[in-house]
């Protein structure tokens, strides 16, 4: 068996998604129009206009007219940002080239992957090592369901905040992802809930801007009528064992998925707690294209899955299985 792992090329401070997003505002102009598009809700589009917004400090859509239409701001903002996803996307074509189609492509959201497909790999290599090829890839939640309507994956499992249009897909809901707050336990910080303006004192360490668990942060701040950037001393880094050694070394406090933690959590390095006010979780869904029919070895992949989460498949799964020859 052959594994392979890629990964989304990003901006050092700003999700290639959002970017994304305002090319295909600018070219449907409309939110709702865009949001059809992109497989989320017209508030999960919004939201990604006005997080780009804050951050370039620029209105970049003139909303007057029936038709959206890019400000001058806007509108040099896309004509650089067409050029970079143009790059984007001719690098990942060559790659895919070089790599070659795999037998069989399984994609997930980073904290899943992390936490989770390392156990389940040795599982499904122990019996498919020498029978089948599998590659997996780390994507966020949108880039992951195009991949899979374009058959580039054959299963997904997405952790997300907004609400995504799945109406084009076969999906599993799987147990919720918890988010929290984590710090050493010499923080000082007690209790299970905690005000946000005790927090917002800390040093926060963060991935990067528009990874999953930074999105999770951005809405639940906005719930508050809040943003992100109330948190005056935010750290990014892109390699979450090092920020989960400055929090372990009372440098600060990170918004995490639980799974990422688990073993400080217990040891009792880390302790957790959740901001009053934010939602404790996010949705986790498998999801299959539409009447897409699974063969056994990637049943079996699927199964092991669900053990790793303590839960039961359900039986609909079986119903969409290939019998075994």
């Amino acid at each position: 068996m052959r594994f392979t792992h890629t990964s989304t090329l990003w901006g050092k401070d700003m999700d290639f998604t959002y970017l994304k997003t305002l090319l295909i505002l600018a070219k449907v102009g409309s939110f709702s129009k865009a949001a059809l598009s992109l497989c989320v809700t017209q508030s999960a589009v919004s939201r990604r206009i006005q997080c780009l917004e804050e951050h370039y400090g620029q209105v970049l859509l003139d909303r007057s007219g029936p038709a959206l239409k890019p400000t001058r701001a806007g509108e040099i903002l896309i004509a650089k940002a067409a050029k970079v996803l143009d790059i984007e996307r001719e690098m990942i074509k060559e790659l895919q080239a070089q790599a070659g189609r795999r037998k069989k492509s399984f994609c997930c959201t980073f904290p899943f992957g992390t936490s989770y497909l390392p156990g389940i790999l040795k599982e499904f290599m122990a019996t498919h090592a020498e029978t089948s090829e599998m590659s997996f890839v780390f994507e966020m939640p949108e880039v992951a369901l195009q991949g899979l309507k374009d058959g580039i994956f054959d299963l997904v499992l997405i952790e997300y905040c907004e609400e995504l249009n799945l109406s084009a897909f076969k999906t599993f809901p799987l147990p919720d992802d918890e988010m929290i707050f984590v710090s050493s336990p010499k923080r000082g910080i007690t209790g299970k809930t905690v005000p946000i303006e005790t927090l917002l004192k800390e040093r926060l360490y963060c991935k990067k801007a528009g990874c999953c668990a930074r999105r999770f942060l951005d809405k639940s701040m906005l719930a508050l009528g809040r943003s992100s950037s109330d948190f005056t001393n935010t750290v990014f880094f892109d390699d979450i064992p090092f920020i989960i050694d400055q929090v372990m070394a009372d440098e600060g406090i990170t918004f995490i998925s639980r799974s990422m933690v688990g073993r400080q959590l217990d040891e009792g390095t880390l302790v957790a707690y959740h901001a009053a006010g934010f939602a404790p979780s996010r949705a986790r869904s498998l999801v299959l294209n539409e009447g897409q029919k699974i063969d056994p070895i990637l049943l079996d992949f699927i199964h092991g899955i669900y053990r790793a989460l303590n839960v039961d498949p359900p039986e609909s799964l079986s119903s969409a299985a290939i019998p075994d020859a």
